[in-house]
């Protein structure tokens, strides 16, 4: 990507992430976030179809940074898992106007972008076997197995996350104390 798109695209994310910190973003308009980003509509088009789209790419970009830096760290698995973990929460926190928001009724977009990056990321550590789901069921696929884990954990830690953002001051100690307690055992942890 060239420089000067590069910058017009931060400026999208950081004014897309501003306005919905203050307004569902259901209620953002194109010419709203193009306006605060300094930029015309077609450039706003150029990066994303709805202001929506536009703040989930700026909110997954932030947690596939994460992602990144999970797979390059070479401690063991537990210890990788819980520093991106706190990552996230960090991330969390920092938009947490917009995550209580936009996750408050469980049925928002970003609602589904976190479940979908938390079950990619379990499928790409299992699939580098970096993780392992030891839960045998009789009569059915182990890969049947991954993907049903994959999905009750990943659902399960956005539902955690929504209960964390209802506190007025939610801290990622408090997450964790929770978290790490209702963990299933089959999942790495920090001992």
């Amino acid at each position: 990507m060239d420089p000067r798109r590069r910058r017009s695209r931060g400026r999208l994310y950081a004014a897309a992430l501003d306005l919905a910190s203050a307004e569902p973003i259901a209620s953002l308009s194109v010419t709203q976030v193009a306006d605060a980003a300094g930029v015309h509509r077609s450039t706003f088009y150029e990066h994303a179809s709805s202001p929506a789209g536009l703040v989930e790419q700026a909110l997954t970009g932030e947690l596939d940074d994460l992602r990144a830096a999970l797979l390059e760290d070479r401690s063991d698995a537990a210890t990788a898992v819980a520093t991106v973990t706190e990552g996230v929460l960090d991330h969390v926190a920092r938009h947490a106007a917009i995550y209580r928001r936009e996750l408050a009724d469980g049925r928002g977009s970003l609602h589904a972008m976190l479940s979908r990056h938390f079950r990619e990321t379990t499928r790409i550590l299992l699939e580098r076997d970096r993780v392992r789901i030891d839960v045998d069921v009789d009569g059915v696929p182990h890969s049947e197995v991954d993907e049903a884990a994959s999905r009750f954990l990943a659902d399960g830690t956005v539902g955690v996350i929504e209960g964390w953002l209802q506190h007025p001051e939610p801290r990622v100690e408090d997450f964790l104390r929770v978290y790490l307690a209702i963990l299933p055992g089959w999942w790495p942890q920090v001992g």
